[in-house]
C-alpha cells in the first residue's frame, strides 16, 4: 500500500508540471493565434486605406462633371418660340431705317422731257450723259430718277417726289428748263427715256416734293 502511494505521488510530481507546461502553450499558441488574426486584419484595413488613398482625383472627376453638366441642364431656361418671334422684332424695330428730315415741301405741277427735245444735246446743264438713261446712281439714295429744276436748287440736291401716275420715287437735281422753277408753268421736269414716251404721261398735277438734301 506504501509502496502504491509512492508510485501515485511520482506520478503526480512527473504529471502536474508537464500539465502546466502544456496548457501554457496550448494559452500561448492561442494567444500569438489571436494576435496573428487582428494582425492581419489591421493590414487589411491598412491596405485598403491606402488604396482609397490612391485613388487619383481625375477619377472622381468625370462624375461631378456629369452631375454638375446635368444641373446646369435642368437649370437652363426653355426659350419659346413666341418668345424668339418677340426678340426678332423687337430687333427688326431697332435696325429700321431712321427717318430722314424734310428740309423743304413744295406742291405743284411737274412736266416730263426726254433727250430728245428741242435745244437738247443728250447731256443735263451739270454735264452728265442722258442718252441712255434716265437714272442717276447717288452715293446715298442709289438709283434715282433725274430732274430739272430752279436754279436756287444746287446740281445733287435730292427730292422725294409723291402723289404721281408713276407712285412716289425720289429724284435728282442735275438739269435747268426754260419754263422750270419757282413762280414758272412747272416747279419739276422729269427725264424719260423720249419725248414721246414723256408725251404719254402728260403733266402731273397737284404733285408733292420733299426736299431731302440740297446740293450733294
Amino acid at each position: 500500500m506504501k509502496y502504491l502511494m509512492n508510485v501515485i505521488n511520482l506520478l503526480l510530481v512527473i504529471a502536474i508540471p508537464a500539465f502546466i507546461i502544456t496548457g501554457a502553450t496550448e494559452k500561448t499558441t492561442t494567444i500569438s493565434t489571436i494576435i496573428d488574426v487582428k494582425k492581419i486584419n489591421s493590414i487589411k484595413i491598412y491596405n485598403k486605406a491606402q488604396e482609397e488613398i490612391k485613388i487619383p482625383q481625375e477619377e472622381a472627376m468625370p462624375e461631378e462633371k456629369v452631375e454638375l453638366s446635368k444641373k446646369v441642364e435642368e437649370e437652363e431656361p426653355i426659350v419659346s418660340n413666341d418668345e424668339v418671334k418677340e426678340v426678332q422684332q423687337e430687333t427688326e424695330e431697332i435696325i429700321e431705317e431712321p427717318t430722314v428730315d424734310v428740309i423743304e415741301k413744295l406742291t405743284g405741277k411737274m412736266s416730263g422731257y426726254g433727250p430728245d427735245c428741242n435745244g437738247c444735246r443728250g447731256y443735263t446743264s451739270s454735264g452728265y450723259k442722258i442718252t441712255n438713261t434716265v437714272y442717276y446712281n447717288d452715293s446715298t439714295y442709289g438709283n434715282v430718277r433725274i430732274l430739272a429744276a430752279d436754279r436756287s436748287l444746287e446740281f445733287g440736291t435730292i427730292v422725294k417726289v409723291k402723289n404721281t401716275k408713276l407712285g412716289d420715287f425720289i429724284g435728282i437735281v442735275l438739269d435747268r428748263g426754260g419754263s422750270v422753277g419757282y413762280g414758272k408753268t412747272y416747279l419739276f421736269d422729269l427725264l424719260f427715256t423720249s419725248e414721246k414716251e414723256a408725251s404719254s404721261y402728260g403733266v402731273f398735277t397737284n404733285v408733292d416734293f420733299e426736299i431731302l438734301r440740297k446740293g450733294y
